[in-house]
């Protein structure tokens, strides 16, 4: 869950166009890794297909609530699924960001504050204007 709050209106426009602008520039950096991934997960399915089983070494740590597994070397079919899912959650942030950021510019009392909270793991968006 993504927690943000600004002091005024203009705060929250400026502020949520730059982080809007970094999550655009991470995305970038992950299509390129994820295309990279692309290339290694193609050439372990056809392995794979051939009967070769590619390492893949997992150390499970008994933690309270739950267990936790550590990958030393995993498969990059699964870093590509990893990738994919936080690409989703990128996506959806910029896009809950635009709708914010729309919705504050037709905002008339500039000298409110405003929290946002951004929920990617639920798909759900919350804004809250204090006047």
């Amino acid at each position: 869950m993504l927690v943000l709050l600004f002091s005024t209106v203009e705060d929250a426009i400026n502020k949520l166009n730059i982080i809007k602008e970094q999550l655009s520039t991470l995305r970038e950096r992950y299509g390129v890794i994820r295309e990279k991934l692309k290339i290694n997960a193609d050439v372990e399915e056809k392995l794979m297909k051939l009967g070769f089983q590619p390492s893949h070494q997992v150390i499970t740590v008994q933690a309270i609530p739950h267990a936790l597994n550590i990958h030393i070397a995993p498969h990059s079919t699964w870093l590509l699924n990893k990738l994919n899912a936080i690409n989703d959650n990128i996506n959806y942030v910029i896009g809950q960001i635009e709708k914010v950021s729309k919705y504050l510019s037709e905002i008339k009392d500039r000298n409110a504050s405003v929290m946002v909270m951004i929920d990617y793991a639920n798909k759900k968006t919350r804004l809250v204007i204090m006047p």
